[in-house]
């Protein structure tokens, strides 16, 4: 799972469009039952983040896990993060 998002580079003025926003492979998701830190990091296309290199961006929030949700939380973090301005329209990957 995965969010497309555009992306926008200012030091480039360079969007991306449809840029690739996946939980970070290793440390993307920490903390315990009150709150949960989610960093998500930003690449040009699946084909690249499965790859896991040339990361374009990260972006940090936290949220607070439902623990009665059939959900887990990784897609509760991906749920909320569409909730977030920053990824206003954000659509699933």
């Amino acid at each position: 799972m995965a969010l497309l998002k555009d992306y926008y580079n200012a030091q480039f003025e360079v969007t991306i469009t449809d840029a690739y926003w996946k939980v970070e492979l290793d440390n993307g998701i920490t903390g315990g039952k009150t709150k949960l830190r989610c960093r998500m990091n930003c690449f040009k296309n699946q084909a690249i983040a499965d790859t896991n290199t040339d990361k374009y961006a990260d972006f940090d929030f936290e949220f607070v896990p439902d623990m009665l949700s059939a959900d887990n939380f990784i897609k509760q973090a991906y749920d909320y993060a569409k909730t977030l301005p920053e990824f206003s329209g954000a659509v699933d990957a």
